[in-house]
């Protein structure tokens, strides 16, 4: 048998295995680590209770402000659903509600009663996040308070 490979070579159920590095979780660095800081940094300065409640009224309005955005479109097209009513249920869906809407009265017509959701949404939402936050932070005190050896958990309420 000349010119024939080895039986080895050939079989490839016979070649050796490849062996691959062992798997390691990857460490993150971050840029400059080695080098020691040129001085710790600085705490943000604390809070105070004014700026707390302006920074919770804040998000609360923004929050109230962009839901009343993405969600009076379908409040217009539930209440046109409504009131078109068996009579012409062939022209009552969703699709065909949007497209005589935009037709008739032109796209900003999805907005319509923008003006009294917000009056009403954003007043409500600052003060339902308000007393949350609030209701929250006497409750957590109480617990420490009791934790600590004070009074009921309900105490300062």
């Amino acid at each position: 048998r000349t010119g024939t490979a080895s039986p080895r070579s050939s079989d490839p159920l016979r070649a050796p295995l490849i062996r691959a590095p062992p798997l390691r979780a990857p460490t993150l660095r971050m840029i400059n680590q080695d080098r020691p800081p040129s001085s710790p940094p600085r705490p943000l300065p604390a809070s105070t209770p004014r700026q707390r409640n302006m920074q919770n009224a804040a998000s609360a309005s923004v929050g109230a402000v962009v839901t009343s955005l993405f969600v009076t479109p379908f409040e217009v097209l539930k209440v046109r659903q409504q009131a078109c009513g068996s009579r012409r249920a062939a022209r009552c869906g969703m699709v065909q509600l949007g497209q005589t809407l935009v037709r008739a009265e032109g796209a900003t017509a999805f907005w319509a009663g923008l003006r009294p959701t917000l009056l009403m949404a954003v007043p409500s939402t600052v003060l339902y996040m308000g007393a949350y936050e609030h209701i929250r932070d006497a409750i957590q005190a109480a617990a420490a308070r009791r934790r600590n050896g004070g009074g009921g958990a309900l105490a300062s309420l």
